[in-house]
């Protein structure tokens, strides 16, 4: 099951909830917090959601001297990738909604 990936400033977008429940509140805000540390770190962001409502704040590090100008470019290379994504979805599920992925340069 291919997942749908939304930019991390999709979290930005959910402050209309906030006003609901303070537990909203409190999810969204460490999920910002999640967010703001793995770009602080260096790492490409972005939220993958997948129809079963599993997701994932993914913090994507990308080999030296490669440049990334927008996270979504980081799409093919994990769509290629089907085992690792279903190691998230399934992670999710515990509730582990943080993955970091380190992509890598294959050597020749």
């Amino acid at each position: 099951m291919t997942p749908i990936f939304l930019p991390h400033t999709s979290l930005d977008a959910i402050s209309v909830l906030e006003d609901a429940l303070p537990t909203v509140v409190m999810g969204i805000d460490r999920l910002r917090a999640l967010r703001d540390r793995a770009i602080a770190e260096g790492a490409h962001v972005l939220l993958l959601a997948w129809p079963s409502l599993d997701w994932v704040v993914l913090a994507v590090e990308v080999p030296p001297g490669v440049l990334i100008k927008n996270a979504q470019q980081l799409i093919p290379n994990l769509l290629a990738n089907p085992v690792a994504l279903e190691h998230m979805r399934s992670e999710s599920r515990k509730g582990q909604h943080l993955s970091w992925l380190s992509l890598t340069r294959p050597t020749h």
